[in-house]
């Protein structure tokens, strides 16, 4: 009797409590609320014009390796490249490869220019001279937007065009370094002075050692036009 009674008494009194309220449905997870954000989207490549793209592939095919790159910056306003390309190395008509640690940026049409003079003359100038291949020129980069001989607002650089290029040293592949402004002996410069004489014929600019002070240790190549009718050529 007295366990019927306390069973009725318990039945009571969960009929008199309250009904629990109903389960809520679990919060989404802070990630699945804030989902962390993707990798950043590519930045697309800008479209080449038609003539940098037609250049950038007479490069490949004579067997320069190079890169199109964005405008590089220009402090000054009348600086600019039409067409940048870092050059990387390229194949002389040995097969062999000469590498530009400098990676140099140059406008693509003058890179043409230079890598041509380089393959036809340079190299193998500097191994009938010297008896050893071309393996790498040290030509610092390229490009530079300031003065000319690197004066405060002086007319500015053919180097700001990208137009220009300094030889500062030839190595070879024995590991000789031939330096411009001090070659070591009277055939390294025999060799120096002949790529210097024979430049001329490549490009409107050559300057060196002897031409002033700011050129005292590396050869300067240009192609910027002088005189009224952009012909005139200055091989000092």
């Amino acid at each position: 009797m007295i366990s019927a009674a306390i069973a009725a008494s318990n039945a009571s009194a969960q009929s008199l409590s309250p009904p629990l309220p109903p389960v809520r449905p679990s919060s989404p997870s802070s990630e699945a609320a804030h989902p962390a954000p993707g990798p950043p989207a590519a930045t697309p490549t800008p479209a080449l014009p038609s003539e940098a793209r037609a250049c950038l592939a007479q490069l490949t095919a004579s067997g320069v390796v190079a890169e199109a790159v964005p405008d590089p910056p220009h402090p000054l306003a009348d600086c600019g490249v039409a067409a940048p390309v870092r050059l990387v190395s390229l194949r002389l008509s040995d097969g062999a490869t000469l590498d530009l640690p400098g990676r140099p940026i140059l406008d693509c049409g003058f890179a043409v220019t230079f890598s041509a003079f380089v393959r036809d003359l340079l190299a193998p100038l500097g191994e009938a001279t010297l008896g050893a291949p071309v393996a790498a020129l040290d030509t610092g980069p390229g490009y530079e937007c300031r003065g000319r001989n690197q004066v405060e607002g002086a007319k500015t650089s053919a180097h700001g065009k990208g137009i220009a290029i300094d030889l500062v040293a030839i190595l070879f592949a024995d590991r000789r370094r031939v330096a411009v402004g001090r070659p070591a002996n009277p055939r390294e410069a025999s060799f120096v002075q002949t790529i210097r004489h024979a430049a001329c014929g490549w490009f409107t600019t050559v300057l060196g050692p002897g031409s002033d002070a700011a050129h005292a240790d590396h050869l300067h190549f240009d192609v910027l036009g002088h005189g009224a009718s952009d012909d005139y050529r200055i091989c000092e």
